[in-house]
């Protein structure tokens, strides 16, 4: 059953978290205003994961529209060359 991204954002922190470590893929990192931010992939949802830089604690769990500019950020560390052999 794919991922309900209203029912997610009702969700508590500790909720959420359990979803991702259970359910998400992992796909990148980046470093954004005072935050480290994990990207995840939770069925055909991205989850962003806001750890504070100082320490390991959670901050946010928020789901990433597609179409935020943000997601570049993410992008360019993505490494897609197993994507382009398999097609050859």
């Amino acid at each position: 059953m794919p991922l309900n991204v209203a029912i997610f954002n009702s969700f508590s922190l500790s909720d959420k978290m359990d979803i991702v470590r259970r359910h998400g893929e992992f796909i990148s990192k980046i470093k954004y205003f005072g935050f480290y931010i994990n990207l995840y992939v939770v069925d055909t949802v991205l989850v962003e994961v806001y750890y504070n830089l100082h320490s390991p604690e959670v901050q946010y769990v928020e789901v990433l529209d597609s179409r935020e500019e943000r997601i570049n950020l993410f992008t360019v560390k993505v490494d897609l060359s197993d994507l382009y052999r398999r097609k050859r």
